[in-house]
């Protein structure tokens, strides 16, 4: 195979009709492929199943044979497409220069296609301006292309170059527009899209567009108007009230559905999971088994989540009892729902057994917080450390959540030099420090008596302080019986003192035996309507089909 891509290389390809007409047809030759062919069928089979690395495989071991293997050269673009395996799609374009089929429209069109779906819109844009013939198809995925790296204005220049459009030029338009959040933009060329070509589907990208964007009021509008509706636009109304927390909207539309499926389900039941609803989410998994739906990857990530919520561990392993015996495919969110869940549950063991099993490219940044944050509150901090060390070695970038769990560990465990470097460390990842980061360095700082330390960081921080930030130096200043600090914390909070103060403040006025001055304070809180946040705790009695556990 060729390392060298056709983009790199400079080749004068001869354009004369002749020599077109000769390559037109030896190409149709052979890609145009007999629908028995085994090898054409097999890889578009593990496509269409959702298996694209088992299509290239199939590939890579019966590559031999060039005329055989030409054939199904579109397919395996597409494979490369669904994976973003741009180097493995430039190779190939490699090949098909070599073979000659880059006057195959077919061949372009689908190198276009991946190209445009890796987000590489320059190669994409090369490849297209040396077809020497385009169709609409072409023109379509050089225009979704530019619109899925929010390059709208040379996709509006090709749009209006366009000499025959379909239903798919006008949605990728406004898809596009919708994605990049111009939700104006995407309205007016949906008004502009002729009658016969406005289909179901421009009418459900419109709905989802303003549904995306959090406009709910405008996605409804358009969604009654609409002639008929699919399955789709009911999730995209489902999903979108979820999104914006309006839970009862969102249990509407979804009781409203006539014929309910399996993606609808899983809109409800991720949206139950996203706004703290568990039971609920596990309950509506509950009844849509028993409706007769199977489950499928998203339901088990939406129902893993709630019980990683919950802390059900229960639950969670009979849901992933279920995996094992359906035989979900476990895709890269199967596995880290299940090892959020383990981690939350308190199961560290599992969640580490599941991790260590993972292939590092299936370790994205939330994997990885799962596993940080849950040695984190299960008080194994220096596993949460040397996993964050791990996690740094690795290709995957920390992020803002993966510093607060670090941060957080290191509270607790005492560890202030790790604590304090770590903090430091967010600055080489472009991050920013918000108040929760703050908090966690008082912590550190205030729970080894470094009062005046963590006191500077209060006042000096960029961002201001919240209810917690105080509340951890007064904690500090209360463990370690520092009342001429806590007298300065008042002093600078002054009128704005929280709730949390004010009872801390009590504490240690009664602590250290000062009863008047608590008790003054007692009444301050009173005359004031400051009432203490009252402390509970709960007990799971039940798992999501009712069962006692």
């Amino acid at each position: 195979m060729c390392s060298e891509t056709c983009l790199d290389l400079k080749i004068n390809i001869q354009t004369d009709s002749q020599l077109v007409e000769k390559t037109s047809v030896f190409c149709n030759r052979i890609y145009h492929p007999n629908p028995s062919s085994n090898l054409y069928s097999s890889i578009r089979d593990h496509i269409s199943n959702g298996a694209p690395k088992e299509a290239l495989l199939i590939y890579t071991q019966n590559r031999r044979n060039p005329l055989n293997l030409l054939s199904v050269l579109p397919l395996v673009f597409k494979a490369c497409a669904i994976l973003s395996l741009t180097n493995y799609g430039k190779s190939l374009h490699s090949e098909s220069i070599k073979a000659g089929l880059l006057s195959d429209v077919v061949v372009g069109t689908s190198m276009v296609n991946m190209y445009a779906k890796c987000c590489n819109a320059i190669d994409a844009r090369k490849v297209f301006d040396e077809m020497p013939v385009k169709n609409v198809v072409t023109w379509n995925a050089m225009i979704g292309g530019y619109m899925k790296n929010r390059e709208t204005q040379p996709a509006l220049r090709l749009f209006n170059k366009m000499s025959d459009r379909t239903s798919v030029s006008w949605i990728e338009m406004i898809t596009g527009y919708a994605r990049t959040g111009d939700t104006m933009m995407a309205r007016s060329f949906f008004d502009q899209v002729p009658f016969p070509l406005k289909n179901v589907m421009t009418w459900t990208v419109m709905v989802d567009g303003y549904a995306s964007n959090g406009d709910m009021k405008a996605a409804k509008k358009v969604f009654e108007a609409m002639p008929e509706r699919n399955f789709f636009v009911w999730s995209s109304m489902v999903s979108g009230y979820f999104k914006k927390g309006d839970v009862e909207s969102g249990e509407t539309i979804f009781n409203r559905i006539p014929f309910r499926n399996l993606v609808n389900w899983n809109s409800l039941i991720s949206g139950y999971s996203q706004n703290g609803l568990c039971e609920k989410a596990l309950e509506a998994f509950a009844k849509m088994e028993s409706d007769g739906f199977e489950p499928d990857e998203v339901s088990f990530a939406s129902a893993l989540s709630a019980c990683a919520q919950l802390g059900s561990l229960k639950t969670g392993k009979d849901l992933h009892d279920m995996i094992i015996q359906k035989r979900i495919k476990v895709n890269i969110f199967i596995l880290n729902s299940l090892v959020d869940m383990y981690a939350k549950c308190g199961d560290l063991m599992n969640a580490r057994l599941i991790f260590e099993d993972m292939m590092e490219s299936e370790r994205n940044d939330s994997c990885w917080n799962a596993m940080i944050s849950g040695f984190s509150i299960h008080g194994h901090c220096r596993e949460a450390l040397e996993f964050f060390d791990r996690m740094e070695k690795s290709k995957v970038t920390p992020n803002e959540i993966t510093f607060l769990s670090v941060l957080s560990a290191c509270a607790h465990a005492g560890f202030v030099e790790e604590g304090l470097e770590i903090f430091d460390k967010m600055g080489k990842y472009g991050l920013v420090a918000n108040v929760k980061h703050y908090g966690c360095l008082v912590d550190i700082l205030g729970r080894v008596g470094r009062l005046k330390d963590a006191y500077r960081v209060v006042t000096e921080m960029p961002v201001r302080p919240n209810e917690s930030v105080w509340g951890a130096l007064l904690g500090a200043c209360r463990v370690h019986s520092d009342m001429e600090m806590a007298n300065r914390v008042v002093e600078k909070v002054n009128a704005e003192l929280t709730r949390c103060g004010y009872v801390v403040m009590s504490n240690m006025y009664a602590a250290s035996e000062r009863w008047e001055k608590a008790e003054s304070l007692r009444d301050l809180m009173f005359r004031e309507r400051v009432q203490k946040t009252v402390g509970c705790s709960s007990v799971h009695l039940n798992d999501y089909d009712g069962n006692r556990s």
